[in-house]
């Protein structure tokens, strides 16, 4: 900001003129900081690509559609709450217009459509304290559950887990929980991805999609292997294909979240309070 002196009669006023940042800060803000248009539109654009189908369940049986990667670039871009917003909007459009992809219905507009927006919100936020702390009691509680639900309680009839099973599902959150416990998922993470060197942005945004993603990736697929009476080795096989199925995402997710931070960074459009840009 700077000011300059105008003539008027036989008077100089001041007049301040704000800079491009400062222009950017002053503008008027929607849902927590994205505007109300932004949102719609993302969550529309997240609603649509529910037709395109980028990976096949482990399994077999339906598709992992491209809105996955969509929902999870939100927060990055619209700020956790304006991200979180599109991905209810897109969950509801994805719902409708590609059934197939979300075949539980409304279950499946929060398990497909909104937490891995949730998710990835909180990962890429841990620099402050509450949202630290609350992303430390949300992979607590994902691997408490991994544990128990659903072969321990309620339990299948047939099935009992073994040790292999019970390992399997460490991988998915035992290494974000210890990261979190540092200053890599406290501070460096949440930094990175928001600095402006441009390989430790991809890092830092390429783990915090891969964190949020993992652990979402219980919350997702639990709910099936109950309502569907997954074999328990089945269940253990998904398991060590997602090991490297959701990294190859996150890769995925990361290349195309970059360039399109970059250009908001460029656009002079009003910055979104904790979007990475």
């Amino acid at each position: 900001m700077y000011k300059i002196k105008l003539l008027v009669g036989f008077h100089y006023e001041e007049e301040e003129i704000l800079s491009e940042e400062r222009v950017r800060e002053r503008a008027p803000m929607g849902y927590g900081g994205a505007s109300i248009a932004f949102i719609a539109v993302y969550g529309a654009i997240n609603g649509a690509l529910a037709l395109v189908p980028i990976f096949p369940y482990f399994g077999g049986g339906g598709f992992i559609p491209l809105s996955v990667i969509f929902t999870a670039i939100g927060p990055l871009v619209l700020g956790p709450i304006g991200g979180i917003l599109a991905a209810i909007i897109g969950g509801f459009i994805g719902m409708f217009v590609s059934p197939a992809m979300f075949p539980l219905g409304l279950l499946d507009v929060l398990l497909t459509g909104i937490l891995p927006a949730l998710f990835v919100a909180l990962m890429i936020n841990t620099d402050n304290t509450l949202d630290w702390i609350l992303t430390i009691l949300a992979v607590l509680i994902t691997g408490v559950m991994f544990l128990v639900f659903p072969y321990v309680w309620p339990g299948l009839a047939g099935e009992t887990p073994d040790m292999l099973f019970f390992l399997s599902t460490l991988v998915f959150w035992v290494p974000w929980l210890i990261i979190l416990l540092t200053p890599i998922g406290k501070s460096w993470i949440p930094q990175w991805a928001r600095g402006d060197d441009i390989m430790k942005r991809y890092i830092g945004v390429f783990l915090a999609v891969l964190m949020g993603i993992e652990v979402f990736y219980y919350w997702w697929g639990a709910p099936y292997w109950y309502i569907f009476n997954y074999p328990v080795a089945l269940a253990f096989a998904a398991n060590l294909g997602y090991t490297w199925w959701w990294p190859i995402l996150c890769i995925i997710t990361t290349i195309i979240a970059i360039p399109v931070v970059e250009a908001l960074k460029r656009s002079g459009l009003p910055r979104i309070p904790r979007a990475i840009w």
